[in-house]
C-alpha cells in the first residue's frame, strides 16, 4: 500500500465501524451515541440547551432588547446560564452525565414531541416568550475528523407541545430539569 492511502484505508475503515455499530443500533433498537462508538464522554461531548427567548428587556444602551436566557448543561456536570433575564447564579454543578440524561429523554419522547406541527400564533410575535430545547452530540477523538454533530432543536412555535402527548413529555422533561435544580 502506497504512504498516500494510509489516511483513505484508515478513513474506511472507521466509515465501516461506524455504519456496522449504527446498523447494530438500528437492529437492537439500542439508543446508541452520535458517533456509533462507545458511550466514553470522550467520544462525544454532550450538550443540553434550555433557551427561553421573547418579549422585551432592557437593553445596554438603555433601548428595549429581546430578552433571552439560556441555560447550557454538559455532560461533566457544569451548567452556565447567559442572557437578559432572571438575576441569580451564572453557572454551577449537577452530577456527571445530566446533560445525557436530559437528551436521552428527549430523544425517547421525540416522536410525540414532533408528532403534531405548531399552526398558531407563536407567543413571540405579541411580546410572549418562546422555549427552545436542543441536544448537540459533538464528536470528540478520532472520531471528531470523520463525524458530523447531531444537533436536535425542540421549539414550541415549530411543534404543537400543547398536544396531550407532546404535553406530558415536556412536563416529563420539566421536572427533571427541577430534580437537578437547575434556573427556569
Amino acid at each position: 500500500m502506497e504512504r498516500s492511502e494510509a489516511p483513505r484505508v484508515r478513513r474506511f475503515q472507521l466509515h465501516a465501524r461506524l455504519l456496522a455499530t449504527a446498523g447494530s443500533c438500528l437492529v437492537l433498537g439500542s439508543a446508541c451515541p452520535a458517533n456509533g462508538g462507545s458511550r466514553s464522554l470522550a467520544d462525544v461531548k454532550v450538550e443540553f440547551v434550555r433557551e427561553r427567548h421573547g418579549g422585551l428587556c432592557p437593553g445596554p444602551d438603555g433601548g428595549g432588547a429581546v430578552c433571552r436566557y439560556q441555560v447550557v448543561v454538559l455532560d461533566d456536570g457544569t451548567w452556565s446560564a447567559t442572557g437578559t433575564t432572571p438575576s441569580g447564579p451564572t453557572g454551577g454543578r449537577v452530577r456527571v452525565g445530566a446533560a445525557s440524561e436530559l437528551a436521552g429523554l428527549v430523544d425517547r419522547e421525540w416522536k410525540a414531541l414532533t408528532a403534531h406541527a405548531f399552526t398558531g400564533l407563536c407567543p413571540t410575535a405579541y411580546d410572549g416568550s418562546e422555549v427552545v430545547y436542543t441536544v448537540r452530540r459533538i464528536p470528540q477523538g478520532e472520531a471528531a475528523a470523520f463525524a458530523d454533530a447531531e444537533i436536535r432543536e425542540l421549539a414550541s412555535c415549530t411543534y404543537d407541545l400543547g398536544h396531550p402527548d407532546a404535553h406530558a413529555a415536556i412536563l416529563r422533561l420539566r421536572e427533571r430539569w427541577r430534580a437537578l435544580d437547575l434556573p427556569e
